[in-house]
């Protein structure tokens, strides 16, 4: 039996199903339930522009979905995104929570449906796990049990696109390719690279902007954000955001902002012991030990693509984390069909170690 999910009561047990789903597995990191909880109360219970669903037998919830009416820049119309589906090792609950999800979207002259991606957070958690199930998810990247990628293709679901996530180790050969591509780029440009200044915070936000406007025009899953969502988040995110992991490239005789990129603590190394809490003295205590980072967005403006500046940023960026004792670090999740980010990784040492796909199904 499909419940839609109308209430606060009924929105903690679509959030919290995971826990009993995933308590015997070793590698799952729990979301952060209390934000998990802000979101999806606006999005679900306030705004009404997500639909969440649960499927439940006896009283006991087998599965949820969530999804929603948006825009595709890909398809140049309006379809239907899934996302947060999470479900027992059953083709019945699964074919009973998308058979609701597709009735409701047919009803509203949608014909074509995809996941797993969350509009409202274009960025994370892309696409249904299917390679890479031996380690634990790096922050804000999904992880499911190994049948979900076969459960969606028996309810009629197939291939629309891959994202990878690579990984390097941030040791002497990676540091040395960087250098070399470095001081390449630097012999026929002049451009320095900054870390993140809270002191000029509106200014680096500012030019952040301008690089994201003109570097996403050919990129068909997403816009560039607002300047006031991407201040928004950059104050929301301050608790996490290390500074020195916050790269951007300006010209040194302009000023002109061309690149930069974004990285994070795998926050998870803490979340997972926290089990979906923030626990701000842990955190503090933790911060020092985590071994691991993600890269979150990198983009170059057009005129500096395939010059070797995203090196030249990366060989920075190296040089910190072996200053305070990372050991590996992750770029991702990329598109398949954005060669040149996956490209650039694998020249100084990247290797695809998960692979996540987003599906797709007309109907």
């Amino acid at each position: 039996m499909i419940t839609k999910v109308e209430n606060k009561k009924q929105l903690k047990q679509f959030i919290h199903y995971i826990k009993d789903l995933y308590k015997n597995d070793p590698h799952m990191v729990y979301p952060i339930f209390s934000v998990l909880t802000k979101e999806l109360t606006k999005e679900v219970l306030e705004t009404k522009k997500y639909t969440a669903i649960l499927s439940l037998q006896d009283g006991e919830i087998k599965g949820r979905l969530l999804y929603t009416i948006d825009e595709s820049k890909k398809k140049d119309m309006d379809i239907g995104y899934f996302s947060y589906f999470d479900c027992v090792n059953d083709e019945k609950i699964a074919n009973e929570l998308f058979d609701y999800c597709l009735k409701d979207l047919k009803s509203q002259n949608i014909n074509y449906l995809e996941g797993t991606f969350t509009p409202y957070d274009p960025d994370n958690r892309r696409g249904v796990l299917i390679k890479g199930f031996d380690s634990d998810p790096i922050i804000f990247t999904t992880y499911n049990y190994e049948y979900y990628g076969e459960l969606l293709e028996k309810v009629g679901l197939t291939k629309a696109i891959d994202t990878v996530l690579l990984n390097a180790e941030v040791g002497d050969a990676s540091r040395k390719r960087l250098n070399t591509f470095s001081k390449f780029f630097n012999r026929s440009h002049d451009v320095r690279v900054d870390s993140l200044d809270y002191k000029n915070f509106d200014r680096d936000i500012d030019d952040v902007h301008e690089i994201l406007i003109k570097a996403t025009t050919d990129i068909v899953y997403q816009d560039a954000p607002s300047i006031d969502l991407i201040r928004d988040v950059a104050k929301q995110m301050k608790l996490f955001i290390n500074p020195d992991f916050v790269r951007i490239a300006r010209e040194n005789k302009t000023n002109k902002p061309v690149g930069f990129c974004f990285v994070l603590p795998d926050f998870n190394q803490i979340f997972k012991k926290t089990k979906g809490h923030i626990r701000p003295i842990r955190m503090l205590l933790g911060k020092k030990k985590i071994t691991r980072a993600r890269g979150m967005m990198q983009y170059i403006v057009p005129e500096y693509q395939n010059t070797g500046l995203i090196a030249h940023i990366y060989q920075t960026l190296f040089n910190v984390f072996v200053e305070q004792g990372y050991t590996h670090f992750e770029g991702g999740t990329m598109m398949e069909d954005n060669p040149k980010p996956i490209n650039a990784f694998k020249k100084f040492g990247g290797e695809i170690i998960k692979i996540y796909r987003i599906y797709g199904r007309e109907f």
